[in-house]
């Protein structure tokens, strides 16, 4: 399941796990800002493809993720590429729970308090 929300000039994109065909025909069919980008398929390689980070243009993503998975999760070239497209990139396996609050006119993520 992919989803889109938005509140009132804000607005996330919510992959799941969704891969390069369900991106392409996102970007192509279905084209929408999203300020926020969670992340599909855990930062695999098979998504956050070239294309629909030029359709959404997000200013945040996050990548939900364990600590040294053993599948190597956010792969290299998904993190390039975020950087690429000058995202702000939260990950929870470095960040931990990251909230983004949106109030309609911004977003703004807040960092679990260091104990």
């Amino acid at each position: 399941m992919v989803l889109h929300v938005t509140y009132g000039d804000t607005s996330v994109l919510l992959e799941g796990d969704a891969e390069k065909a369900v991106e392409r025909r996102i970007a192509s069919l279905h084209p929408m800002h999203a300020d926020l980008l969670k992340v599909g398929h855990h930062g695999s390689a098979t998504s956050t493809t070239p294309e629909i980070l030029a359709a959404v243009k997000p200013a945040f993503a996050v990548i939900s993720v364990g600590f040294h998975t053993s599948f190597g999760l956010p792969k290299a070239d998904v993190l390039e590429r975020l950087q690429s497209a000058r995202v702000r990139t939260f990950r929870t396996d470095l960040n931990g729970a990251v909230t983004f609050y949106l109030d309609g006119h911004t977003v703004t993520p807040s960092l679990p308090a260091s104990n």
